[in-house]
């Protein structure tokens, strides 16, 4: 995933950018708010107010990003989570132990995904290159499975579907070993 395509996406309103960051950093959103003291309800407001910050920031003319894309939405929502903690008074902190914490918790956070990362290349180095090319069109370039249908010269959604299940399936199984 590229974080400066991800924020161009953004600047544009593509759509496929809002799902790039559903998937890959809400989980650890979800996590952080569940952890101190919310629920998952809270965590949906506050990735959508995380959502609406990131948005106002990268349409500005000197936006630059100095960190991962997951680090800074990840400082976004920690201090709106805060905040909220403070208003409703759930919460007394030391401010730089708490952003030491945080700081510490992103970077693991960011390892974390990375080791993730690295496994699922490997794992993608394994398989066929006509199961590269389909997977990666699928889950990494959002493409529509009409247009990848078209593109491969598959007949029907049958066919295509069926594709897709055993390039999965030679990635698990390649996991497995």
């Amino acid at each position: 995933m590229n974080d400066q395509k991800t924020i161009a996406d953004l600047k544009i309103r593509n759509e496929s950018a809002y799902k790039v960051l559903y998937q890959f950093y809400f989980p650890v959103v979800e996590r952080l708010v569940i952890k101190n003291s919310g629920t998952k309800d809270d965590a949906k407001d506050i990735f959508q107010e995380s959502l609406l910050v990131l948005m106002e920031k990268v349409n500005k003319a000197d936006f630059q990003l100095t960190s991962s894309l997951k680090t800074y939405l990840f400082a976004i929502a920690q201090n709106l989570w805060l905040k909220k903690l403070r208003e409703e008074k759930l919460v007394f902190v030391n401010e730089g132990t708490y952003a030491q914490d945080w700081e510490m918790t992103a970077e693991s956070i960011d390892n974390e995904q990375d080791k993730k990362e690295e496994q699922i290349q490997s794992l993608f180095k394994k398989i066929t290159i006509r199961c590269q090319e389909i997977l990666q069109a699928i889950f990494y370039l959002n493409e529509p499975m009409q247009n990848l249908m078209q593109k491969m010269g598959w007949k029907n959604k049958h066919t295509a579907d069926n594709q897709k299940y055993k390039c999965i399936q030679q990635m698990k199984n390649n996991a497995e070993k």
